[in-house]
Formats: structure tokens, C-alpha cells, sequence
């Protein structure tokens, strides 16, 4: 897949399904209008459609190639983006992404975070369908949302992060993945070109105990230790690497696993009414499918968390996602949400919340983001 900066000659490539006598108004102003409206803080059809209303001349003198005659009615914003071929839409998506990861450093982003997330109020009872699963691939280096994909009602995540990962077509990457995924998810990554993090947990609990017997007859090949403060927070951290060796010779895990991963945490917590300090200990395992030195294991298996703390969260308490009643093809709003994200952070944006309020005082400060 060709990687592109330019979104509008991205979004160029998805077809417009409406009759010709519909086409009023150019579907790629309207999704390109109503990105730019997400960078400002809409958050519904209603509000896409005020921001357009009130920003018009600025936007049609921004993209005169996308340029729209006049502001479209709220319901005409909702049927045209509600009408969009979702794996259209996803492509162009994917090809803008990276065409951002890489604008953001000399190479893109190594490690990929994969996880699910529910559109809680995306369910619809009167077409008896429940909330919508949503997979997305974090480029952990650059906080770049790589691709989604939408878990199958009668489905899982399982064969859907397999299939993503295939699709996506990446190579020389570290995928890292939840305890759910040490399956076949291993082979599937292997296959494509990839490597795989994954933590291992009870639901594999052959893998587990061998693992297990490895920490506690072999020599690590490798430790690192750090520790990390905060407000009313001390981390101390401890990584132990082992090699898999001879272990798993007679396991199906065999040619899968490489390195074997011990993450042992001791937490101190302050309590801000009280004063008083607790403790709270954890020990993990991870296996992997590639030999890592012990600080580059410390740092991806720590980062794997960022797809919560800077995608999902993100997503729920500032663009307000998990409130949103969209329920017509609503993954096609999520993968809006996502490309307004990547482009804010491939711009430097740390603070989203605080991006959104500058953008809509000043509409100049989104109409300079590079990507748009």
C-alpha cells in the first residue's frame, strides 16, 4: 500500500455511492469539513454541521478542490457519512496513517499495540444489534492509530486481530498483545514478517507452566531494573530475560517462542486523604517470538499500555465516544475520531483537550496541521 500526506487525494479514492442527481455536495468536502470540525470539538452530526455552517468561506477557501456550495442541512452531513463504504474509507485511512507515521521520524513507529474497545451506546434495540467492537493497531513510537478493524457481532478479537494483522501488510514490526491472543495469533504474526509480545495467563496453562519451570531452573539472560516516581506513586520495576532453549523443545511452542519475559512490579501508593502508603506487588510473563535486549523489552511491554491511556481514554473522556448514540455504521465515525487524533498528535499535539479548545477559538491553528 502507497503511503500519502495528502488527505484529500486520499479520501479522492473512496466511491461516492449516491445517485448522480444526489451529489449536491462533494462527499470528500464534507468528510474533509467534517474532520476539521472533530479537531474543533464537535462531537455529533448536529454540531459537524454548525461548525461547517458558521466556517464556510474558510473552508472552501482552504480546500477549493473540496469546496462545497453551501452548508449541507445536519441530516445531509449524517446521510452522506453514514453512506460510506466502511472498507474504503478504512483504506484510505490506512494509507494516510502511515503515510503520517512516517512524516514523524526518520523510520515508523517498531512497536504496534493491538486492542479492542466497545462503542457502549452504539447498540440499537430496535434492529436487536449490540454495541460495536472495535480493534485498533497503535503505533506506539509516534501514537499513530495504524488501522481498525470491526469484530464480527458472532465473532471475537481472536481471528479478527489475525485477519488485521495479515491485512495491513506490515513487515519488521513487534506486534504486543493481550493474554487472549497467546494462540495461533504467534503463527499468523510469524507468517507475515512480524514479531509478537504476548502475555501468557491461566488460559494457557500447559504454556504457563512450562514457562514457569524456565524462571526457576534457568539463568536470565538479561536484567533491568528502573525506578519510576509520581504524585503519591513509586514504581519499581524489575525485567528478567530468559532464552526459551531446549524448554519448549517438545511443545507446539517450540519454533514460536524465543524469549521468555519475567515483569515483576512493586507499587507504592500514597493515599491523598490519609498519608498512609501501600504496597501492592505483581509478577508477569510474556513470550516472544524475537530476542530483545531486557530495557527494549521493558519499554514495549510498558508501552503496550499507551493504546488505553492515549487512544481509549482519549477517545471516551474528551471526544466523548462512549456517549455518542450514533448507530448507523457507527465504526465510520470512530475511524473519523482516529484521523482527527492522528493528525493533532502528528502535529506535536500532546494535550488533546487542550488542542480542541485553541482550535475552536482560532480555526487557523487546525488549518495549519500538516496532513489536512
Amino acid at each position: 500500500m502507497t503511503t500519502a500526506l495528502d488527505l484529500v487525494s486520499c479520501l479522492a479514492l473512496i466511491p461516492d455511492r449516491r445517485r448522480r442527481e444526489g451529489r449536491m455536495y462533494s462527499q470528500v468536502g464534507v468528510i474533509v469539513f467534517s474532520l476539521i470540525a472533530l479537531l474543533s470539538g464537535a462531537r455529533s452530526y448536529r454540531q459537524i454541521h454548525t461548525l461547517i455552517q458558521r466556517r464556510l468561506g474558510l473552508l472552501n477557501a482552504a480546500f477549493p478542490q473540496a469546496a462545497l456550495p453551501r452548508a449541507p442541512a445536519y441530516t445531509s452531513v449524517r446521510g452522506i457519512l453514514q453512506q460510506l463504504d466502511p472498507t474504503a474509507l478504512e483504506q484510505a485511512f490506512r494509507r494516510h496513517a502511515e503515510g503520517l507515521d512516517h512524516s514523524c521520524g526518520d523510520t515508523p513507529s517498531r512497536f504496534v499495540a493491538i486492542d479492542g474497545k466497545t462503542l457502549r451506546q452504539s447498540f440499537d434495540q430496535f434492529a436487536d444489534r449490540k454495541a460495536a467492537h472495535v480493534l485498533s493497531a497503535f503505533g506506539v513510537g509516534h501514537q499513530i492509530i495504524l488501522a481498525h478493524a470491526v469484530v464480527d457481532e458472532k465473532s471475537n478479537e481472536i481471528p479478527a486481530v489475525q485477519a488485521l494483522i495479515a491485512e495491513m501488510g506490515l513487515s519488521g514490526r513487534v506486534f504486543t498483545l493481550d493474554a487472549m491472543h497467546c494462540q495461533k495469533t504467534f503463527e499468523r504474526v510469524r507468517e507475515s514478517g512480524n514479531e509478537v509480545i504476548v502475555q501468557v495467563k491461566t488460559n494457557q496453562q500447559a504454556l504457563l507452566r512450562c514457562l514457569d519451570h524456565v524462571v526457576a531452573t534457568q539463568r536470565p539472560v538479561a536484567v533491568e531494573t528502573s525506578r519510576q516516581r509520581g504524585r503519591n506513586r513509586q514504581e519499581d520495576r524489575r525485567i528478567t530475560v530468559y532464552a526459551a532453549g531446549s524448554a519448549l523443545e517438545r511443545t507446539p511452542w517450540s519454533p514460536l517462542i524465543t524469549a521468555i519475559v519475567r515483569v515483576e512490579r512493586d507499587t507504592l501508593l500514597r493515599s491523598a486523604a490519609t498519608g498512609q502508603w501501600t504496597r501492592r506487588r505483581e509478577t508477569s510473563l510474556y513470550a516472544a517470538s524475537v530476542m530483545l535486549p531486557a530495557q527494549t523489552f521493558a519499554s514495549a511491554i510498558q508501552n503496550h499500555w499507551a493504546i488505553e491511556n492515549r487512544n481509549h481514554w482519549v477517545r471516551d473522556v474528551t471526544l466523548a465516544e462512549d456517549a455518542s448514540r450514533i448507530r448507523v455504521n457507527p465504526g465510520i465515525m470512530a475511524r473519523l475520531r482516529s484521523q482527527a487524533l492522528n493528525i493533532a498528535r502528528a502535529n506535536g499535539v500532546t494535550n488533546i483537550a487542550h488542542a480542541l479548545w485553541t482550535a475552536a477559538l482560532d480555526p487557523n491553528v487546525t488549518l495549519a496541521y500538516k496532513g489536512l
